[in-house]
């Protein structure tokens, strides 16, 4: 007798529970559905809200796009030039200076008087923009050069390159530098 009663006690608990978890779900469903926007092609406040941010979302994907593919460019304008800067046509490297020369003293140590170099390693750092446009037209690039030169040991430099967009045809020039030699530690 008493199993039946504790039987019969479990069940009513269990289905007071299933009761009250089918009430909460109504509830939830409920809930859910009025919080769904209607699927017509109305545009309610909250779709217009949406689209506004889908834009400037879209807006800003762009802007990040022509900044990094600005930094991208700028960085290969100054590695093409350190691999022009250890060739044999000085003229080459010196091109992509402003006014297409270095000044007269352009504080690269003495990298542009390296003959016979067999290889250059190049590592940049992250450039830093020097103005506050969105996309910028002037960079400073950090860099870390190793050079090879023939019976010489490997030197090694570090410094940076300022660069800056031409106004004339936006292509990124050398405007500046300072790179020094690294001593080695004995």
């Amino acid at each position: 007798m008493q199993s039946r009663l504790l039987w019969l006690a479990l069940a009513a608990v269990l289905l007071v529970c299933l009761a009250s978890g089918v009430r909460s779900c109504g509830k939830t469903r409920a809930v859910t559905d009025a919080t769904v926007p209607p699927a017509t092609g109305i545009a309610t406040p909250d779709g217009a809200a949406n689209a506004a941010r889908e834009a400037e979302a879209v807006k800003l994907r762009a802007r990040a796009r022509q900044y990094d593919d600005a930094v991208y460019a700028a960085v290969a304008t100054l590695q093409r030039y350190l691999a022009a800067l250890g060739g044999d046509d000085r003229a080459k490297a010196d091109a992509f200076w402003v006014g297409k020369h270095p000044p007269a003293n352009s504080h690269e140590a003495d990298l542009r008087t390296l003959k016979d170099l067999r290889g250059l390693r190049i590592e940049n750092g992250k450039p830093k923009p020097l103005d506050s446009e969105p996309v910028p037209a002037a960079l400073e690039i950090p860099v870390e050069l190793r050079a090879g030169v023939e019976g010489s040991q490997l030197r090694r430099y570090r410094g940076w390159y300022r660069l800056r967009r031409a106004v004339s045809d936006g292509q990124w020039e050398i405007s500046s530098a300072s790179v020094d030699a690294v001593q080695r530690p004995e």
